[in-house]
């Protein structure tokens, strides 16, 4: 039995060296790697990757949103143009102040409002001599209670000039005396003069009945005022002066639930009523003024 140990003993001796190569140093060891190919590129950090591919995102990000803001600005409509039509209209609208309205100053714009479906009184005739205008029972001299509007106003208005103002057909009240059912009343006046007109179903319009009173809108400077009765009296004379004037003549002194202190002037054969008026109320009959001279309510004759 052979020992496994133990070296062949056929031949020549067994050199166990044979097949090493020198190791002297005197034979170049063969290169660890292929000189044909690259050198290898040393492994880069995490950190620095990272790094890039955040710089990366960014620019994209970036470059993304610059082509969203072109195609808005792009898909934005421009605004419309002003035409100058559109600006002379805004300028017109703006420049255009409504009738009556109250400027900066505080002070008001008064116009004589005419209805769209009434016409305004014209001048008839020729003027009538102011002496002639004496306030009578029955009118304003020449110029009768119950002739026709268009005629009475306009023979004042040839007489005393434009109206100061004119209701229009207005619904009739007891203010002017003109309440007269389904009639309305138009009032027109010339300064302290009221021609009140009365106007019925058919639009017939009649001169009713007139006032002249120093408490109306610039009564006291307009010619009107100087207006005065076929006896004398006028605006402003006192109760002691009513009296010497209409002596003979029933006067009495009484309350209006309306006007206050009035006078009424009456016949002293039948005791009816032929002028009437407020006074001022200060207990002295000296002192006292008449302050309005009225024709008979015109809702007592023309109703």
């Amino acid at each position: 039995m052979s020992d496994h140990n133990e070296p062949p003993t056929d031949g020549e001796g067994f050199d166990p060296y044979e097949g090493l190569t020198d190791l002297t140093g005197s034979e170049p060891l063969p290169p660890l790697e292929d000189p044909s190919l690259p050198p290898a590129s040393p492994p880069r950090s995490p950190l620095l990757t990272g790094l890039i591919l955040g710089l990366l995102l960014v620019v994209l990000s970036i470059a993304i949103f610059n082509l969203t803001q072109d195609d808005e600005t792009a898909a934005a409509p421009e605004p419309p143009e002003t035409t100058e039509a559109a600006a002379e209209t805004t300028e017109a609208a703006e420049t255009t102040a409504p009738p009556d309205e109250t400027t900066d100053a505080g002070t008001s714009t008064t116009t004589t409002a005419t209805p769209a479906d009434f016409d305004p009184y014209v001048a008839v005739g020729d003027p009538l001599p102011f002496e002639d205008l004496k306030l009578e029972v029955g009118g304003i001299g020449p110029i009768r209670l119950g002739a026709p509007a268009a005629e009475a106003v306009g023979q004042l208005i040839a007489t005393l000039g434009e109206p100061t103002s004119d209701t229009g057909p207005v619904p009739g009240t007891d203010e002017f005396g003109a309440s007269c059912g389904d009639a309305q009343m138009r009032v027109v006046k010339f300064g302290a003069l009221a021609a009140v007109i009365i106007v019925d179903a058919d639009g017939e319009e009649t001169f009713g009945a007139y006032r002249l009173d120093l408490t109306y809108e610039g009564a006291a400077t307009s010619a009107s005022a100087e207006i005065e009765t076929l006896s004398g009296l006028k605006l402003g004379y006192s109760v002691v002066d009513l009296r010497r004037i209409y002596d003979g003549f029933d006067i009495n002194l009484v309350n209006d639930p309306d006007l206050g202190r009035i006078f009424e002037l009456r016949s002293g054969n039948t005791g009816n009523l032929l002028l009437w008026g407020p006074v001022t109320d200060s207990g002295n009959e000296g002192t006292d003024q008449i302050m309005g001279i009225y024709s008979v309510d015109a809702s007592a004759g023309f109703c």
